[in-house]
């Protein structure tokens, strides 16, 4: 790991900040302040990952002062990274700011349940029963979330998406918003 972090590997950085200094893993000592120099890291380097695991603490106030416009910054970078979690929470964030106008927030779901994002699926089904979604919308998004499941299924994804479950009930891992739908 230490050579990976003399190459700037993001993920390292990541790792390090997350399970050793935040959780004290790996004979590390918790120490709240160098998980953050150390994730922020990563997200400097370029891990979605790291840009989720922000957004959401500065969403929550969680282990720093609450600013949403922090939090909104790292997930819409999350969100453009490809992090499908990240995608969801633009869209959570965009429904509570809409003020009766939801469709930036579909969108953002749509997104994320074409990815495969269950959550974000079952919003886009809200959101057409409540007449924010067109039919052909949720028909296509209904398509390529079946599709992306279809291509992720394997041994290892179903036993990620086990240990993903045993977060959501324990809630890690979650924003309060998706903690609260489940």
């Amino acid at each position: 790991m230490k050579e990976r972090l003399k190459l700037d590997d993001a993920e390292a950085f990541l790792k390090i900040g997350f399970h050793g200094y935040k959780h004290g893993g790996w004979g590390l000592p918790q120490n709240l302040n160098k998980a953050k120099k150390f994730i922020n890291k990563a997200a400097k380097l370029g891990s979605i990952d790291a840009h989720f695991m922000l957004a959401r603490a500065y969403i929550r106030g969680e282990d720093v002062e609450q600013d949403y416009e922090k939090g909104l910054y790292h997930s819409y970078l999350a969100a453009m990274g490809g992090h499908e979690r990240g995608r969801h929470n633009l869209g959570l964030m965009n429904k509570e700011l809409s003020n009766g106008n939801i469709n930036h927030a579909m969108k953002h779901f749509m997104i994320a349940a074409s990815c495969g994002y269950d959550v974000s699926m079952k919003e886009v089904g809200e959101g057409y029963k409540n007449g924010h979604v067109t039919k052909d919308e949720y028909a296509i998004t209904l398509r390529a979330y079946k599709d992306s499941r279809d291509k992720m299924k394997s041994k290892e994804r179903d036993k990620a998406e086990a240990e993903v479950r045993i977060n959501e009930a324990l809630g890690i891992g979650m924003t309060e918003s998706e903690s609260n739908t489940n």
